[in-house]
């Protein structure tokens, strides 16, 4: 998203960013909230047939996995396709910022890139309470929804050029933050079971 939606980009299109990306922000948190109402819809049930201890031992398991998977870089199951880049030239920028944000924030809809999404539908879930499994879908897609906050200062080709040389500079620590919190995630379900 940080390619397609920046303000140099919005500018040219005659959009604003502030708006497009509200909107994304809006729709991600939509989007999440969709996936919570179903992971609500089935934690009803599972809450009556798993213990707490054996849903906070798959979470913590799915945890691992996901850290694992995160650390080896290794392709995750996962819906092949993107969102449509063509809504970029025919639509306003608050109906694809909206689109867009709905479509990440779901978590499901799009190719998945990090085994998080993974944690936060096992936890979902299995988190015991249709209310904290829409709590959790929420949380996910107003994170999602932030994505587009770091490209804010980006008004010419310049600095969007800078902008992704730091990107790929980071990726290696941003990898290594993410399998470090699913390990963490990991080791406090762990804990959980302790107490």
């Amino acid at each position: 998203m940080l390619s397609s939606i920046h303000p140099l980009g919005e500018r040219g299109k005659g959009n604003r960013f502030g708006v497009t990306a509200g909107a994304f922000l809006v729709g991600s948190v939509l989007g999440g909230a969709s996936t919570g109402a179903i992971a609500a819809l089935v934690s009803i049930p599972l809450d009556a047939l798993v213990s707490t201890t054996a849903a906070t031992a798959t979470i913590a398991l799915v945890a691992v996995a996901a850290a694992v998977f995160e650390r080896t870089g290794r392709s995750l199951p996962s819906v092949p396709r993107q969102v449509d880049e063509n809504w970029l030239n025919e639509y306003r920028g608050w109906v694809y910022g909206a689109g867009f944000g709905f479509q990440l924030g779901a978590g499901v809809l799009t190719y998945i890139t990090t085994a998080a999404v993974y944690v936060a539908l096992v936890a979902a879930v299995l988190a015991g309470h249709p209310l904290a499994a829409l709590g959790i879908m929420v949380a996910f897609g107003f994170t999602r929804g932030l994505t587009l906050l770091p490209a804010r200062s980006i008004a010419s080709p310049q600095r969007l050029v800078e902008f992704h040389q730091r990107l790929h500079r980071w990726s290696p620590t941003v990898r290594t933050t993410s399998t470090s919190v699913l390990a963490a995630s990991a080791l406090f379900a762990g804990a959980a079971l302790l107490i």
